[in-house]
């Protein structure tokens, strides 16, 4: 009996500490937060009138481009296509 009242105090304990660090790390684990910025990137593919589309990392910060950046990819459509994206979807917007 006195052995399973000292295994579930350990456990409890356990627990109690674990939660505790976890606790004390957040906030912590990434590094220091620049408050009131929200930077994010994304990939999308940009055409131009001759249906040349490139795929461009786009970075915003507070929903403002702040960086367009080629990643090297791009294909060549024909003249008659038509980009299948809604007007929405094709818009660079943060």
């Amino acid at each position: 009996m006195e052995k399973n009242a000292i295994m579930i105090l350990l456990a409890t304990l356990l627990i109690l500490v674990g939660a505790l660090i976890i606790n004390l790390g957040q906030g912590y684990i990434t590094g220091n937060i620049v408050e009131n910025n929200f930077v994010y990137s994304f990939t999308k593919a940009i055409c131009n009138d001759k249906n040349y589309c490139g795929d461009y990392e786009v970075v915003c910060n507070n929903y403002e481009i702040v960086k367009l950046s080629p990643t090297g990819a791009a294909v060549q459509f024909p003249n008659d296509w038509e980009d299948p994206r809604e007007k929405e979807e094709i818009e660079i917007k943060c």
